[in-house]
């Protein structure tokens, strides 16, 4: 099993690649065509299940989702637990936070206002043009912060964000990480170190 610091720094690599990698995409070519959704391993489906008539992916705003690690009213994902459910956390993290073709461009002057007026909750930093906003703190990060900071501090609704580019809020302290995602309010995912 990832254990401590290890697993969460993980999580982060993985999630800062994947918005990078995805943010970089070149979109032409002879692939272009090619849906760059979701696929589910063969092996990975139980077996007896709808393997037959296709995989059955969650659906987030029009998009196919990885399997969510844990239900949305228990959102956060623990070092003890499985590490199929580890791996499952730091695969939806990175979905989360792909943009994909239907999503607006980001607006990164846009995405500092919003930053600037998260700083009374903690560090705030802009990552991938404006497409995620990380609030850092020495403690209180939890499933319901990034969706109420927005809320008290801004004044703006998810799905504003969403329309000037903004994909996902993170906070972090030295305990947990939680991505929200502005394309589904009860969307969120936590990650304990």
């Amino acid at each position: 099993m990832l254990r401590g610091a290890s697993f969460h720094a993980i999580i982060a690599a993985v999630v800062a690649s994947a918005g990078a990698f995805a943010a970089g995409c070149d979109h032409s070519g002879p692939l272009a065509d090619l849906d760059g959704g979701w696929t589910v391993a063969p092996g990975a489906m139980p077996s007896g299940s709808a393997a037959s008539s296709g995989p059955a992916l969650p659906v987030d705003a029009g998009r196919r989702m990885p399997p969510r690690p844990v239900p949305t009213t228990s959102p956060t994902v623990r070092v003890t637990m499985p590490i199929d459910v580890q791996l499952q956390a730091i695969q939806y993290m990175a979905a989360m936070e792909a943009p994909q073709p239907d999503d607006a461009p980001p607006d990164p002057a846009y995405a500092q206002s919003i930053a600037t007026s998260l700083a009374a909750v903690g560090k705030t930093e802009v990552i991938s043009s404006g497409r995620r906003i990380d609030i850092t703190m020495a403690k209180g990060c939890d499933a319901t912060l990034p969706k109420q900071a927005v809320a008290q501090h801004t004044g703006a609704l998810l799905t504003t964000l969403l329309s000037r580019g903004v994909i996902v809020i993170r906070c972090a302290d030295h305990e947990i990480q939680c991505l929200q995602s502005t394309r589904d309010a009860d969307d969120v995912l936590c990650t304990h170190k």
